[in-house]
């Protein structure tokens, strides 16, 4: 079944310009509150905010591949009580094909399943976050578990669960890619609360998801327009 990819409400793309001489980034005129409403999310929350570069990769929309910068700041080293099993580096292109490969033996647009993973962890395999969620399609310790997946550091186990627990939100949501996503960031339980059902539903109560979740279905929507996905 094919399902288009309709930007509405999440066609505010975040402009930014960045100075690779300089390394610093700013933000285009008109978005200063934005940058201002993320920065006070993460201090609320108790993180600790080093840099706004920090903040504007959070904020960064562009469809271009970057294996270069390491995972967002939202994660955290593992520990070395948690640190058993994990992967070398790997090659981008050996996981980029990875992801191909286990997008096609599940049935899910390959596209999909690399934004997710971009979205995730960028693409790093090692990944913890603070809430504990870990390896390429930060998979919590209880999803994992569902998944069969006894190595989270290990990518081919990693993307056969995280791609199997997608396929299962998109089975479950007939479909609507956009709610299947929002389920996969803020946990189906917290979708279902809401009512939310159909992307029709999640874009009439978008305001009341939180605002990472609505901050991570616009990126990736965005970044999969034009193309759309296919499911």
């Amino acid at each position: 079944m094919r399902v288009p990819v309709s930007l509405q409400p999440y066609s505010n793309q975040m402009p930014q310009t960045y100075d690779t001489g300089t390394g610093q980034s700013t933000l285009s005129n008109g978005h200063d509150q934005l940058f201002s409403d993320l920065l006070q999310e993460k201090l609320a929350n108790g993180q600790r905010v080093i840099t706004s570069q920090e903040i504007l990769a959070e904020l960064d929309g562009s469809p271009e591949w970057n294996f270069a910068n390491g995972a967002p700041d939202r994660y955290a080293e593992a520990s070395e009580s948690g640190s058993a099993g994990r992967t070398a580096a790997m090659p981008s292109k050996d996981i980029l094909e990875k992801i191909d490969r286990m997008a096609n033996r599940v049935g899910v647009d390959k596209d999909l399943v690399r934004e997710v993973v971009r979205a995730e962890s960028n693409f790093d395999p090692n990944v913890v976050s603070h809430a504990g969620a870990k390896g390429l399609m930060q998979l919590m310790d209880q999803t994992a578990k569902a998944m069969h997946v006894r190595n989270v550091y290990n990518p081919d186990e990693n993307l056969a669960g995280g791609t199997k627990y997608l396929k299962t939100l998109l089975d479950r949501y007939d479909g609507n890619v956009k709610v299947a996503l929002a389920a996969y960031n803020a946990g189906p339980g917290r979708v279902g609360r809401l009512g939310i059902d159909t992307d029709a539903d999640l874009e009439a109560k978008y305001d009341q998801l939180p605002l990472e979740t609505q901050r991570y279905v616009e990126k990736i929507m965005n970044r999969l327009e034009p193309k759309g996905t296919t499911y």
